[in-house]
């Protein structure tokens, strides 16, 4: 009979490891963020031309409904971005505090449905890691 010596379990990440895992997946909702602003904003400033050139035969208010939407739906946007910016900026200082009290579940559903999938998805991923610290 022989019996083999089992390697000792790997360490625990450490707060570095998951700080640098945080800061990816806040650099990737930052960016996805600016994207989706610039979406929403084009899509209303293309909705407000095309309202100006319906405007003249008198259907122009059928459209100038979506261009409101777009606004609503970027204002919500800028403010889903000013809450990452603020995250990103704790983890990059390595705020810790900062990253906890601005976590939230409710802002990354939020996220998911005005400002993008991917800003939302990225904040729901790394709620994990920041309520472990």
């Amino acid at each position: 009979m022989t019996y083999q010596n089992t390697p000792p379990p790997p360490p625990p990440p450490s707060a570095t490891d998951k700080l640098s895992s945080i800061k990816t997946y806040m650099l990737i909702a930052f960016i996805f963020s600016i994207l989706f602003m610039i979406v929403w904003i084009g899509a209303a400033a293309s909705t407000l031309i095309t309202f100006a050139a319906f405007s003249f035969i008198g259907l122009g208010i059928f459209v100038l409904l979506p261009a409101i939407i777009y606004l609503v739906l970027f204002a919500i946007s800028i403010i889903v971005f000013f809450r990452i910016y603020k995250m990103y900026k704790a983890v990059n200082a390595g705020d810790v505090a900062t990253l906890k009290a601005t976590s939230n579940m409710l802002w990354a559903i939020i996220a998911l449905i005005f400002a993008g999938v991917i800003p939302g998805i990225m904040l729901i991923i790394a709620d994990g890691p920041i309520k472990q610290l």
